[in-house]
């Protein structure tokens, strides 16, 4: 039986280990990004563009929540790693189109390997249901992720409060 003071126990654990594995999956994904001379943001653009049949610069743009002149730099780094080429939309010639060359594709799943290993064996020790339920709310939290980063983006920075650079500017 669970009481209140046991399930908000529950629920910070639950938080910080989420935010812990947001870091650590930062890491993760900066350190197999290296090996191929790119940066996180790269290699997780494409990633979460991977379900989109057709996607187009401004597509990823609206996926990632980035400016359209931050996913150009992201495409033009993937383009030189040999990750992606865009096309032209042979529908609508003034479409383009990014896909993926296939080239580097085999590298990359042998990079993702060990972890991948690694999370189905922690994942074994979970009945049906259980994984049912972890399956739910990694799908939940996936999904809030991308409507707190959508109302993140739509407003304007927050300034760096105390920073040498803002008190000098206020004093003048």
């Amino acid at each position: 039986m669970s009481t209140p003071d046991r399930r908000a126990q529950l629920v910070a654990r639950i938080e910080d280990d989420v935010r812990d594995n947001g870091g650590r999956g930062q890491l993760f994904h900066q350190a197999i990004a290296e090996r191929f001379g790119l940066n996180p943001t790269d290699l997780k653009c494409i990633d979460l563009a991977r379900s989109e049949q057709r996607p187009t610069a401004g597509r990823i743009a609206e996926i990632t929540g980035m400016s359209t002149s931050a996913t150009t730099a992201v495409l033009d780094r993937m383009e030189r790693a040999g990750f992606i080429e865009r096309v032209r939309d042979p529908g609508d010639r003034r479409r383009v189109i990014v896909v993926s060359t296939g080239l580097r594709e085999q590298e990359l799943a042998e990079a993702f390997a060990p972890m991948r290993e690694v999370m189905r064996t922690a994942l074994e020790a979970y009945d049906d249901e259980q994984l049912a339920l972890i399956a739910g709310f990694t799908g939940r939290v996936n999904d809030i992720l991308r409507e707190v980063t959508r109302q993140l983006a739509a407003r304007p920075p927050a300034r760096a409060a105390g920073s040498a650079l803002t008190r000098r500017r206020e004093a003048n």
